[in-house]
């Protein structure tokens, strides 16, 4: 059995006929009462977006699983641990066990029970998939039906081989996407196409590539997001989270001059700042080695701007003592406690954020805004051509507009802005 697949460059909608496609084979073919679509991706952002997506499809809201592969590997792995420990398979990372996973699910028995629960199977950003996480749709393959959605330009691991995957993925039944559909600005398609040719990208209609001076730039980047009205977004590149927290405390100042005016406060937020909130909670528990859990639950009331997720970590405390007994916590039990509900609520929490996000262009796959700010700083490292993916990713990220400023001039004069040959 074949899979269905989809191709092709950002903002051409391969998600959107991941979906479609998957929605348009339940009307031929239903799901059982207990049967259920399984959606995988790579990184749990890419999960939670799709399973807002899936959400949004009224056919199929309520019958979609939506999991990391990873997460599912680990679940496979054990539910059938007996058959891994026989067959002597590891699972101390998330390679070793998304391997495990695939020669598990190689076993004919093991992959039917799958399908048996999930007939149907959808992938979407396929083009991070390691040879291990690859085994794992090989394996399933012949038992389900399969959509993949991927695009191999839009993979930012330097390291990662994509021949393995693109040899089976040519293999399918691929529908090349080529229109765009998220902007039809100019400036950002023709860039798009230029870098993913890794010709010189130049500034056009809803693109400007800028240079300013030390003591403008903060002035220029957040005037930018300020004079923007609908989604926007701080994005950097490798090694610029400290420029963008210079900026993030700049704006949150507000900032006057006369070539720019006036600009009021603005609050910018680090998506994955769960790290700085988890931290916070922690070092209000350290040194203590061990705590009442009276003390305990003072000690977290007692945090001001407490995150949306301690609610959590009280409510397990108050039920450990009323279910279990447990009046004290010693220094790693409360640690633990709070660093798996900080885990969980980032995988799978829903925030509203009051401000608007900063994140490195990683984070910001897969995403899309009205208007983006990217931050390109010295020391990108990387081949000329992870550069121009990396610029790609940032830049189509925009629906209607792009500023990126580079933080030294010289770099407008090297990759991925000036390449080493003339554009055609």
């Amino acid at each position: 059995m074949t899979f269905r697949g989809f191709e092709g460059p950002a903002g051409t909608g391969k998600t959107y006929r991941l979906i479609e496609e998957a929605g348009e084979h339940l009307n031929r073919h239903p799901l059982g009462s207990h049967q259920r679509v399984l959606a995988l991706t790579f990184m749990h952002g890419s999960r939670k977006r799709l399973d807002s997506r899936f959400r949004d499809t009224a056919q199929l809201r309520g019958r979609v699983q939506c999991m990391t592969i990873d997460s599912f590997a680990h679940s496979i792995f054990q539910r059938w641990r007996s058959m891994a420990s026989t067959k002597q398979l590891q699972a101390e990372d998330f390679d070793q066990t998304c391997n495990a996973c695939g020669q598990l699910l190689e076993q004919p028995l093991i992959a039917k029970w799958v399908a048996q629960s999930f007939p149907v199977i959808v992938v979407d950003e396929a083009q991070e998939l390691k040879p291990e996480r690859l085994r794992i749709l090989k394996a399933l393959t012949p038992h389900v039906t399969l959509f993949v959605a991927a695009d191999e330009f839009q993979c930012l691991d330097e390291r990662l081989d994509t021949a393995p995957f693109l040899e089976w993925f040519r293999a399918g039944n691929i529908e090349e996407l080529t229109f765009v559909r998220r902007t039809g600005q100019r400036g950002l398609l023709e860039a798009g196409v230029a870098l993913r040719s890794l010709q010189n990208p130049a500034p056009g209609t809803g693109l400007r590539i800028e240079y300013k001076f030390k003591n403008v730039m903060p002035f220029a980047v957040v005037a930018s997001l300020s004079r923007s009205r609908g989604t926007r977004a701080l994005i950097y590149a490798p090694s610029g989270r400290s420029w963008a927290d210079e900026i993030i405390a700049r704006a949150a100042q507000g900032m006057q001059s006369q070539g720019y005016g006036t600009i009021r406060p603005l609050r910018l937020v680090h998506e994955d700042s769960h790290r700085e909130e988890k931290a916070k909670i922690l070092e209000a528990v350290e040194g203590r080695e061990l705590l009442e859990h009276t003390e305990f639950l003072d000690l977290l009331s007692s945090i001001d701007e407490e995150p949306c997720w301690m609610t959590s970590v009280i409510s397990a405390i108050r039920r450990s003592a009323q279910t279990q007994g447990k009046s004290q916590w010693t220094a790693s039990e409360a640690t633990d406690l709070i660093e798996r509900k900080a885990a969980h609520h980032r995988a799978y929490g829903f925030s509203r954020m009051n401000g608007i996000p900063v994140m490195s262009i990683h984070q910001a796959k897969n995403r899309q805004f009205d208007h983006v700010v990217l931050l390109w700083p010295p020391g990108v490292s990387g081949s000329d051509e992870q550069k121009a993916r990396l610029l790609y990713n940032g830049i189509t990220r925009a629906a209607h507009s792009c500023s990126v400023f580079v933080r030294t001039q010289p770099l407008l004069s090297q990759p991925p802005f000036l390449f080493g040959h003339a554009p055609t």
